[in-house]
């Protein structure tokens, strides 16, 4: 009898001590399901151009679903910088759409062009949702919608550059800030801007910082009026 109640309180001990652990699993299952962000499969963008011909043979943007991640590059017998980057959820939707409209995940298109064009370079885009993901690589495409694909990544990337070379310009040698202001009035004309507001806090700065030329404290706020009114 005594061995009986024994194992019986063994077995009640054993019970009570699986159903605190699967309590505590609902619990933490249930937590991470909470807040969206820490639940859902995670959303990823990667963009990678390489050309070892060019004094920058690598460029690379990477951002999650809410269009936070980093921008980085190399110069050749250069450091590797690597800076935060925050993608605004206009081009977040923009790069979406094309996505969705090239159906991406599910396509078995290379988008390489029948002709090998490596001269150009490599590009490298990765996307992953809901648990899938895909990864294509081509040196030149005529597909109309990676071709704007690629355009929206370049573009971040020559964006994020100038956001780079301006602030190391006006830090370490203000007297070149013109030329700095100079080129990036040219690739906002020449739409290589992803997204023009991105350098919106930065020339308000700039137009009022006495470090750096009036010239280009001028320049500043002409861009600033360009930007505003959608030029």
């Amino acid at each position: 009898m005594r061995k009986l109640i024994l194992a019986l309180s063994a077995a009640v001990l054993l019970f009570a001590f699986a159903a605190t652990a699967l309590s505590q699993t609902t619990i933490e299952i249930n937590q991470s399901g909470n807040g969206g962000a820490r639940g859902a499969a995670p959303v990823q963008y990667h963009y990678l151009f390489e050309n070892q011909r060019f004094t920058v043979p690598i460029q690379e943007v990477e951002f999650d679903g809410d269009g936070q991640g980093k921008f980085r590059f190399k110069r050749k017998d250069g450091d590797e910088i690597a800076n935060k980057l925050s993608v605004s959820s206009n081009i977040l939707s923009e790069i979406k759409s094309l996505l969705d409209e090239l159906n991406f995940l599910a396509s078995e298109e290379n988008y390489q062009h029948k002709k090998d064009f490596s001269h150009l370079g490599t590009t490298t885009i990765t996307y992953l949702r809901s648990g899938q993901g895909r990864t294509v690589s081509f040196n030149y495409t005529d597909s109309p919608s990676m071709n704007r694909l690629n355009d929206i990544f370049r573009n971040l990337v020559t964006q994020e550059t100038r956001i780079f070379e301006i602030e190391t310009v006006v830090a370490n040698d203000p007297i070149s800030a013109p030329a700095q202001l100079r080129l990036l009035e040219s690739e906002l004309k020449s739409k290589r801007i992803a997204d023009p507001q991105r350098f919106v806090p930065m020339l308000k700065n700039l137009r009022l910082d006495e470090s750096v030329p009036l010239i280009a404290r001028n320049h500043a706020d002409r861009l600033l009026q360009a930007i505003k009114k959608g030029k």
